[in-house]
Formats: structure tokens, C-alpha cells, sequence
């Protein structure tokens, strides 16, 4: 196989980027090119032969590999085809829309001998890995969290089918879920879900996600997802290690152009691709895991916990849209201590009412488990609510207009008088270190609206 012949099935918004790692490989010929619409097929013809179907293709195209790039409801069918053919397969993520399918595709391809590999862009984004590579290798991760956040309006082009729940196998845990847990599986290994609260819309599509991890190591992880994120995109990692180091990466960092991040990571996905073809690899656990983690999110959003009631935050998927909380800073604080010893509360909401005053506390622990130790932290300052309401897990707490983190939970440990309000951060940071002063202004603000 000296020249890989590779055809793409479906031409949506993602295509371009493959052809453009195609392109620019000495080893890999674009072979066919395939897509149900004459207009998307248009710009190919003359060049490679173009197919509407993808069956016809598969007996025509003198194929070595296929890209299936269609909406998701389809990959089980076209990937299916495609290894029944002999030909190994590079699908976009999800595998497939049923953990179940995933894992009969992974067998067929095993027992054919080819290569099925699921396209996840992110473990090839040059931050990420330029973190993994410089984590000591004789200290652990003590916790990891990856954020996702998007206005998926703002990425999908063409391709409304994002936005059918039917055809994309959900929302943003569906979709967007897969990278983020190979992302965690990439530094913690193999994951199980411990928790998942998940904010749906009028159409009972999943917008917004907080999902709960534990490696078979122990390590702790959070995925927050977001397909309705008002400030742009936010692709991100921050980990603790088990000495206290802490350190991250912005996935997006100096990439600063719309999607620009891609095209360095889909030539990584095409090198890859085509190295575990020459070698006949088995890659199909990758992409069944992932499965495996969303249908474990959802399946916990509709287990709540016996004995819960509305503010256990037992991920129902039933709230509705709430106002802001607001308040005014009373006191600053300026202390920080690395081991506080504080215990989350078994609750995910709380309720504040206007007069209460709570203090606010900054920490770059994320586990979010009932009576989950906190150590290291850094104090705000004390708030006084003028607008009473519900504070949730996962809101936003602005001060002066700055946006400071996202609420991680509470500790009771000075009630009846005052919570602290555990705000996850990068690293703990005290009140003077954000130019805070008596009365200014504090929002908690939902963003899983």
C-alpha cells in the first residue's frame, strides 16, 4: 500500500479540513468524494469521481479507507457499510449514536482485520498535548476539569441537523460530550460518571452540562458543556496534581481565527488515521468508551437519588429559567490557606435571600461529591444579597463587571450564620488580587439557561 486511497462520505462543514490534511500528505490520494447534495459534489467534479451514493462508492471508488463525515444518526450505517466492504473507516465522533451499535461495529471490525477510528480532534491540539508532555511522570493527577463551551449556532454552518435531537443523538453531551471525556480519558485513563446535571431547552434538547468523573485511579474530573456560551468559545484543561501543582491549557490559544485550531488537528487525525491502517490497528475501543460515557450521563440525569427533593441537585433535567442573584461586597478578605479542610454540602442549589450575607471563596479543587474535602482556597469577601433567589452549581459569580469563576458548591460549616460559596477558579485568589472593594457589585448568573 504505498499510496493510501482514501474517499470522504459527506462534504458538511467539518470536510474541509480533512481535504486540507489530504492535500498536503505525500502518502494519502484523495480516491472519491461523496455527498447527497449536487452542490456540495459540484466543486470536486473533473478532479476525483463523485458519488450521491455512498454504497455506490464503496463498489466503485477502489477504496483502501473512508471518512464518513455525515450527521450522526447515519455514522452505525455508513461506517457499517464501509467495514462490510473491506474498507477500515476514520468517522467523525460520536461512533455512533447507541453505545450498543459502537460495540458491534468495533467487533466487525476486529474480526475483518481493519482499522475503525474515531476522529477526535482535540487529543491532537498542540496545547493539550504540550501539557500532557510536561506533567512530571512520578506525580499524579489528583483532579482534571475540561471545559466545552460554545453558541453551537455559531458553529454548525449548513449543518442544522445539530440542532435535531433525533439526528444528532442528543445536544451537547451527545455531541460535543465525546471530545471532551477522550480528552479526560487522554490524561486519567478509563472513567466511570458519577454525576451529571443537565439544564435542557423548550424542545428538551440538552444546552448545558456539568458531568461528574472518577478514574479507575481515583482522580477526580469535571466536563462542563455548553452549547448557549454568550462570550465566544472557551475550549479548556485545568488539573491539580497530587502535590498541589496546578496548570492547564487553553486549546484555543494562539489560534486566534474562528476554527483555526482545526487544521493542525485534523492533519494529526489523518497521520494517525493512516499509520493505524498500514499497521491494521484495533482503535475501536476509543470511540465506544466515549459512547459509553454519554449514555452514562444521560441515564444518570434520569436516575435521581432516592429521597432527593428539588434542591438535592440530582440532575432531574426539570428546572426552569431564574433570575440573577446580586449583591454588593461588605468586607474584603485577603487570606488564603492550603488546608482550610472545608466539606461540600450534599446540595447542588441553595437558596439566598435579600439581606443574608455569605462569603465568598475562591479554590481550584473541582470535585463536586458530597463532603468532598476543600483545602486550598482563597477568601473574597463577605456579600450581602440585594436580589434573593436560587444560587446553583455551575453559575457564573461576577464582582465589578469581571467575571470571577463558577460556582462549585457550598459549606456549611459556619450555618445558621453564613455560607461560604465555593467558586472554582484557576488557582485561589483573595479579594485585593481582583481589585475588589466594599460594595462592589456581585452577580451569580445562570448560564444553562
Amino acid at each position: 500500500m504505498n499510496e493510501l486511497r482514501i474517499g470522504i462520505v459527506g462534504l458538511g462543514v467539518i470536510s474541509k479540513f480533512y481535504l486540507a490534511a489530504i492535500e498536503k500528505s505525500p502518502s494519502v490520494r484523495l480516491a472519491a468524494v461523496c455527498d447527497l447534495r449536487e452542490e456540495a459534489l459540484e466543486p470536486h467534479r473533473g478532479g476525483v469521481p463523485c458519488f450521491r451514493s455512498h454504497q455506490e462508492m464503496l463498489e466503485r471508488g477502489e477504496l483502501d479507507a473512508v471518512i464518513v463525515n455525515v450527521p450522526n444518526d447515519v455514522h452505525a450505517t455508513v461506517t457499517g457499510d464501509a467495514l462490510r466492504a473491506g474498507v477500515s473507516v476514520c468517522v467523525e465522533k460520536p461512533l455512533a449514536i447507541r453505545a450498543s451499535d459502537g460495540r458491534a461495529l468495533s467487533e466487525d471490525a476486529r474480526s475483518r482485520g481493519l482499522t475503525l477510528f474515531t476522529a477526535f480532534h482535540r487529543r491532537y491540539n498542540d496545547n493539550a498535548l504540550a501539557l500532557l508532555h510536561r506533567l512530571p511522570k512520578d506525580v499524579p493527577i489528583a483532579s482534571l476539569r475540561v471545559r466545552y463551551l460554545e453558541k453551537i449556532e455559531e458553529h454548525i454552518g449548513v449543518d442544522g441537523w445539530y440542532l435535531d435531537a433525533e439526528r444528532c443523538g442528543g445536544g451537547c453531551v451527545a455531541d460535543n460530550g465525546p471530545n471532551a471525556f477522550d480528552t479526560v480519558r487522554q490524561f486519567l485513563g478509563d472513567l466511570a460518571v458519577e454525576d451529571a446535571e443537565i439544564t435542557r431547552d423548550e424542545q428538551g434538547v440538552d444546552r448545558q452540562a456539568v458531568v461528574t468523573l472518577r478514574s479507575t485511579a481515583g482522580a477526580g474530573a469535571t466536563v462542563e458543556l455548553d452549547w448557549s456560551y454568550p462570550d465566544g468559545e472557551c475550549k479548556d484543561i485545568s488539573l491539580t496534581l497530587a502535590d498541589g501543582t496546578v496548570d492547564g491549557a487553553d486549546m484555543l490559544a494562539g489560534h486566534s481565527e474562528f476554527k483555526s485550531s482545526l487544521w493542525h488537528e485534523y492533519a494529526g487525525i489523518l497521520e494517525e488515521f493512516e499509520e493505524a491502517v498500514r499497521a491494521g490497528a484495533d482503535q475501536g475501543r476509543d470511540g465506544v468508551s466515549a459512547l459509553e460515557l454519554v449514555e452514562a450521563a444521560y441515564a444518570m440525569e434520569r436516575q435521581p437519588e432516592p429521597g432527593s427533593d428539588s434542591d438535592s441537585g440530582s440532575g432531574s433535567g426539570e428546572d426552569g429559567a431564574k433570575r440573577d442573584v446580586t449583591g454588593n461586597v461588605v468586607k474584603v478578605l485577603r487570606h488564603r490557606r492550603t488546608d482550610r479542610g472545608m466539606a461540600l454540602e450534599p446540595f447542588a442549589s441553595r437558596c439566598v435571600r435579600t439581606g443574608e450575607v455569605h462569603e465568598l471563596v475562591t479554590t481550584d479543587h473541582q470535585e463536586t461529591g458530597s463532603g468532598a474535602r476543600i483545602d486550598r482556597v482563597g477568601f473574597l469577601g463577605f456579600a450581602e444579597i440585594t436580589a434573593g433567589g436560587v444560587i446553583d452549581r455551575g453559575d457564573e459569580l461576577w464582582i465589578g463587571g469581571s467575571r470571577v469563576g463558577t460556582v462549585l458548591g457550598f459549606d456549611g460549616c459556619h450555618q445558621p450564620n453564613h455560607y461560604n460559596v465555593l467558586i472554582a477558579t484557576e488557582r485561589p485568589v483573595t479579594g485585593p488580587e481582583l481589585g475588589i472593594s466594599p460594595e462592589s457589585t456581585v452577580l451569580f448568573r445562570a448560564v444553562r439557561r
